[in-house]
């Protein structure tokens, strides 16, 4: 590996930005004709907060429609995977560990998903509806995630399929809530009244996953932090089709005090499980502080019969193309906080804990899920009755602007943080210990923001595994990451 690719990656948007500032240099007496005209098409995208948005009236209601998206490409380095995926939305997990496997190598590739995952969405609303003597909004949201390189969409389920039976170990693969919808990521629609709340329906974030977008050191980067890298811990409370609630109800409201400090309280309840509305239903609940100085963010869920997706019968040609799916009972805690001593400084921490029990069916016939194959046709609890397994997960870091003390470097951010995953022993009855491990990851990150379009950064992360869990005999104990990329946001 060069690493000279990853430093000229980082600085092409400066390219973008001296190439644009370029156009913007005009003589005084052009500068004053081109102020009347109105701006051109490429000033609008760069200048305007929301370039894609239609404001228009609706009757005698004000609306309006926008298109927005994000792209991340980045070029990443790892010392131990096996070939990337591109159907997920990020494509090499160092977070998930490696097996020695011959197909497990070092290796340098162009990934989606970096920090974020590419995605494009439209919202918009529709305002004074009247009701019970108060105006309200109709409010709507429908997003897609989708992979830069190929142009497909994220589908975890394929992956699985893709490494099931003989097939085992052919690329990275995972369990995800994306798994090859088209608004796989948000697909929901409700009404906004104010200070009455808001009330939507639809495929929602759970609550845990929105607080670790804002309570994680290194901004849930997708390839780089466990909590982008995993929606088991980054927001589906052990189970990582949890992350998003499929036909859910949720109702949030945010208090602002005189001081204009703010509490906020949210309750999200699924009707089903992440296959439908038949079998399963979970809610989360949410409290929260927030201050320019204090924040602090506090989540409980549970859900029954939740189904999580894995490969299928390893080695066996009956389970080509299809999936495993099991059952659990799952609950979960999850309390953040946030210090900032001064304007440039943020100390970010939290601590996460989720149990997995037996399911409350023992068994439940899915023949398809994710339009993928189910083999067997049929989901079983993954625990038996009378076990359980309690997980912890422990993180702190913090982020520095140099904006405030440096203006020289305004645009600039660093970020640090470290993560602790504790998996206990299986217990009922007997007590499994090779279901007891630990992974502990230290993750940095610099950021460089060159207007309100483009940024670059660079990121490492390293991941030590230990325990029953993670036998050196056929696991790597030490899964390392660098990368850079490059991210447009509109």
């Amino acid at each position: 590996m060069n690493i000279k690719h990853f430093f000229k990656l980082a600085l092409l948007p400066l390219t973008i930005h001296q190439a644009f500032a370029a156009e913007a240099q005009t003589p005084a007496d052009e500068a004053n004709k081109i102020s009347q005209e109105p701006p051109s098409l490429v000033s609008r995208f760069m200048n305007d907060d929301n370039p894609f948005r239609i404001n228009f009236d609706l009757g005698d209601h004000p609306s309006y429609f926008q298109v927005y998206g994000l792209v991340d490409i980045g070029l990443t380095h790892i010392n131990h995977s096996l070939p990337e995926s591109y159907e997920l939305a990020n494509n090499f997990y160092p977070y998930a560990g490696a097996k020695k496997t011959p197909r497990t190598t070092s290796r340098t590739n162009w990934v989606n998903g970096g920090w974020q995952g590419s995605r494009l969405g439209f919202k918009g609303e529709v305002a004074k509806l009247q009701m019970w003597d108060h105006d309200f909004k109709f409010i709507y949201q429908f997003e897609a995630g989708f992979n830069t390189l190929d142009m497909k969409l994220h589908d975890a389920a394929q992956t699985l399929a893709d490494n099931s039976g003989t097939n085992a170990n052919s690329s990275v693969s995972t369990n995800s809530s994306m798994n090859g919808e088209l608004f796989t990521r948000q697909a929901w629609a409700g009404l906004d009244g104010g200070s009455l709340g808001k009330l939507t329906y639809g495929t929602q974030y759970n609550p845990f996953f929105e607080i670790t977008v804002t309570y994680d050191p290194n901004g849930k980067a997708d390839s780089f932090s466990p909590l982008g890298e995993s929606g088991t811990v980054g927001g589906g409370g052990g189970v990582s089709e949890n992350s998003r609630m499929k036909n859910s109800i949720k109702y949030a409201n945010v208090y602002e005090l005189e001081s204009h400090d703010k509490i906020n309280y949210a309750v999200i309840n699924q009707f089903g499980n992440s296959a439908g509305t038949e079998h399963g239903n979970g809610f989360t609940t949410q409290v929260g502080y927030e201050s320019s100085e204090f924040g602090v963010q506090f989540a409980y869920d549970k859900f029954f019969d939740s189904v999580r997706s894995g490969v299928a019968d390893q080695g066996n040609p009956l389970a080509n193309d299809t999936i495993a799916v099991s059952l659990l009972n799952t609950e979960a805690a999850l309390i953040t906080g946030r210090w900032s001593p001064t304007k440039d400084l943020k100390i970010i921490g939290g601590m996460e804990w989720y149990q997995l029990k037996p399911s409350s069916s023992p068994s439940i016939s899915y023949h398809n899920l994710y339009d993928q194959t189910v083999f067997g046709g049929v989901a079983t609890s993954a625990l038996q009755p009378g076990f359980k397994q309690d997980n912890h997960v422990y993180y702190l870091g913090a982020n520095f602007d140099f904006a405030q003390r440096i203006p020289a470097l305004a645009g600039l951010t660093t970020s640090i943080g470290f993560y602790e995953t504790k998996a206990d022993a299986i217990e009922g009855p007997t007590i499994s210990t090779t279901s007891q491990g630990k992974i502990d990851t230290w993750t940095a990150m610099a950021d460089y923001k060159f207007n309100k379009r483009f940024d670059t950064y660079l990121a490492y992360t390293t991941n030590h595994f230990s325990g029953d869990k993670y036998p050196s005999a056929t696991t790597y104990r030490d899964v390392n990451s660098v990368g850079a990329g490059l991210r447009l946001k509109f």
